[in-house]
């Protein structure tokens, strides 16, 4: 037989098989039509979030697929990760591209947006937190960059999402006081060295950081230090972190009634061993919020203060002095200098960046989330966190091939490379011969590690303010760091160590 002829036949055996595919489907109905696997996703979409996670995660919520259609649970959970993704285009192009391969819409055509409108509604935001939970507990590989003192460098802090001006919206979350749109606050718990979240806890803006912060302090574990900015430190949360086994390394304002403390000891690396105590104010605050008026005063606790001040200077010359108290629990000055733990609390930047990557990078300047009802809000805040990690983990996985820093991978580089392989629909594999294109996620890799990396070890500085940034650029400068001698009063003979 000729080659011409063999080829003809091959196609209409491939055309055969095709039209016998959609006619089963067809037979079939809704049955089978709404799982997830290779042939459905291809295998770039379950670098998001793969099938078995979204099964797992929606088994321990409860949900159940009333009935079978192409919109089930898990197709549902897979266009709304979709939509964090592209944040940009329709729902309608969305859909088509997570639902392409399934047998049913090669007969329908897509799902409306109005239908996944309905579907989301019938899914509960708790499968995403679960989907979102699972996944951030699957970490990444943590490199030196990640560790101080052979401790695992995490931070806590919070930040706020605007969501849809709509009525149900208002009525679910808080509109701050001259605010145009309702918000939602998170508090994160996020590893330094690849900004990866670790946990988190999102409610409306109503809920202060410190409430959601004392619902995740639990999170915190053994073998890591922890640290946060000064709007945290309460002697009661102090003492429940601290119990955690995690170490800490805690930002305390200036003021000199902000810190229940006394001085014990000064060492000869600068820093104190000083004596915390709860304050009146603070006991009274925590009776308050638990309601119960017979709290008794929490026990006395022994901590290490370093002071120190921040000295900025640019290439012009100008100069800027910003001072600093943190407290930690890692007493020994002779194992961790006062100068390194300064220089460790500047790590707290990465959540700041973190939250940069996930708002302005991923999601997009002045967007909102498409849901109009707190439910659907809350589903699009957890998948965009999953998307989030999931963009981590390709750039720390290239990172660890290239045994390069994390921060080197442009987390805006893996972004457009991720959109632009997901978007091109990886081939279904040949039904004739089964020859198979080269595995996507290689390719997906090869080229974010083919980019120009950062230069991450620049040290530079910007404007952070409205006002700020409407006079200030971004610019070189240098850091010194000096510790000065706290001024706190002495604490009794009795409490010294």
């Amino acid at each position: 037989m000729s080659n011409s002829a063999m080829l003809s036949a091959s196609a209409v055996r491939q055309a055969a098989d095709q039209r016998e595919t959609l006619r089963a489907a067809v037979i079939a109905g809704p049955a089978g039509v709404g799982t997830l696997d290779e042939q459905v996703t291809g295998r770039l979409w379950p670098l998001l979030a793969d099938a078995a996670l979204i099964e797992r995660a929606r088994a321990t919520v409860g949900h159940v697929d009333a009935r079978r259609r192409v919109l089930t649970g898990a197709v549902t959970v897979m266009i709304v990760l979709g939509l964090c993704l592209f944040r940009r285009e329709s729902t309608s192009v969305v859909t088509a591209r997570v639902t392409s391969r399934l047998p049913r819409t090669r007969v329908e055509g897509a799902p409306t947006a109005a239908a996944v409108s309905k579907a989301r509604g019938r899914l509960p935001a708790a499968v995403h937190q679960r989907v979102f939970t699972d996944a951030a507990r699957s970490t990444p590989t943590f490199g030196p960059e990640s560790y101080a003192f052979g401790l695992l460098v995490t931070a806590i802090d919070g930040t706020v999402f605007d969501l849809a001006d709509t009525t149900r919206t208002r009525a679910g979350f808080t509109t701050p006081t001259g605010g145009r749109f309702p918000q939602a606050r998170m508090v994160a718990l996020v590893a330094c060295g690849t900004r990866w979240i670790l946990a988190a806890r999102i409610a409306s803006s109503g809920t202060s950081e410190q409430a959601l912060a004392d619902d995740l302090i639990g999170e915190l574990q053994p073998g890591t230090i922890n640290l946060a900015d000064r709007g945290f430190f309460s002697m009661d949360r102090w003492t429940r972190a601290a119990a955690t086994g995690a170490h800490l390394l805690w930002r305390v304002k200036n003021g000199a009634r902000s810190l229940p403390a006394r001085l014990v000891e000064v060492l000869p690396d600068g820093s104190a061993l000083v004596q915390l105590a709860e304050s009146d104010a603070m006991l009274s605050r925590r009776r308050t919020t638990r309601a119960d008026r017979t709290l008794p005063r929490l026990r006395p606790t022994l901590a290490r203060l370093v002071e120190f001040t921040v000295t900025t200077r640019d290439r012009a010359g100008r100069t800027t002095h910003s001072r600093y108290r943190v407290l930690t629990t890692l007493l020994d000055h002779h194992r961790h200098p006062a100068t390194t733990l300064a220089a460790l609390y500047a790590e707290r930047w990465q959540i700041e960046l973190t939250y940069g990557r996930l708002k302005t990078t991923l999601r997009g300047p002045r967007t909102r989330p498409r849901g109009h009802t707190p439910e659907l809000a809350y589903q699009e805040l957890w998948a965009l966190l999953t998307v989030y990690n999931a963009l981590v983990r390709l750039a720390v996985t290239t990172a660890v091939d290239l045994n390069i820093d994390p921060d080197a991978v442009s987390f805006a580089t893996v972004l457009a490379l991720t959109r632009a392989h997901l978007a091109s629909q990886d081939p279904a594999p040949c039904v004739n011969c089964g020859h198979d294109d080269p595995d996507p996620t290689t390719t997906l890799l090869t080229a974010i590690a083919a980019q120009p990396h950062n230069r991450h070890t620049r040290t530079r500085t910007g404007p952070r303010t409205k006002r700020q940034r409407r006079t200030q650029r971004t610019r070189d400068v240098t850091y010194e760091i000096t510790i000065t001698q706290t001024d706190l009063p002495k604490a009794s003979k009795t409490a010294k160590v």
